[in-house]
């Protein structure tokens, strides 16, 4: 059995990174081809926001769900929390938006 010395391990990192960066070269390629060919996605105008409004009827006096609305508070709680992990968060007060 032959000897790995430190000299056979530098080469076989030295090619390993060199791999490693040719495939990260090759997608950042093909990533960059597929941004060119599809373009930019569309983005949604206003307009078409508020026609679906007037075209769905919105139910009013419902009363609200309560196991809806902690859900709701909880999940932007989580939001906030997530976006900035090292302050703290409490619910002070959950105001509905329609």
């Amino acid at each position: 059995m032959e000897e790995f010395n430190l000299g056979d391990g530098l080469i076989v990192t030295v090619v390993a990174m060199i791999v490693v960066f040719a495939v990260l070269a090759s997608l950042w390629f093909l990533v960059e081809l597929v941004h060119k060919l599809l373009g930019e996605p569309a983005q949604t105008s206003s307009t078409l926001l508020t026609r679906e409004e007037d075209v769905q009827p919105v139910l009013r006096d419902m009363g609200v769900d309560e196991q809806r609305a902690k859900a709701a508070a909880i999940t932007a709680l989580i939001a906030a929390y997530e976006a900035h992990p090292a302050k703290k968060f409490e619910i002070v007060d959950v105001t509905r938006i329609k």
